[in-house]
């Protein structure tokens, strides 16, 4: 389903479009001009809603929410360890295909609240990455064991 493109527009109708509860708590944006994990502008940042403050309701006209993606993955503390990691978590991305690629926002939960720690995670059996930017963004390479 898409939001309307005109008309009446609130928290419940972009929740209920994200699958989430239509009373979910969630603010526009959160308590600073850059958007924050869990606020409606930050789960709407791969349908184009702009990211940029200030933000009303109206931005998200016409939107429909991206869903993200399950992945099995492995964590690990430092570079020596990750290859030898198990795969044994699931993860989501925010790209379309079955495995995140550089660009991609990684999160712990399916409706995108809680973007994955600075670390580095294996997945794919041979395939690595390292996330430093302390939201979740797939910035740096993918990396082969």
């Amino acid at each position: 389903m898409t939001l309307p493109s005109s008309g009446p527009l609130g928290a419940s109708d972009i929740n209920s479009e994200a699958g989430r509860s239509s009373s979910a708590n969630a603010p526009l944006s959160g308590s600073s001009s850059t958007p924050q994990a869990g606020s409606l502008v930050k789960l709407y940042e791969d349908s184009g809603v702009n990211q940029s403050a200030p933000h009303s309701y109206s931005e998200f006209y016409g939107k429909t929410y991206a869903t993200l993606t399950a992945y099995a993955s492995s964590v690990s503390s430092n570079f020596n360890g990750v290859c030898s990691e198990a795969i044994d978590q699931t993860y989501y991305h925010s790209g379309s295909g079955a495995q995140p690629t550089v660009g991609d926002f990684l999160y712990s939960d399916s409706a995108g609240n809680n973007p994955l720690a600075n670390g580095y995670y294996k997945f794919d059996t041979n395939k690595y990455t390292r996330l430093i930017l302390g939201n979740g963004e797939l910035h740096g390479n993918v990396n082969t064991c």
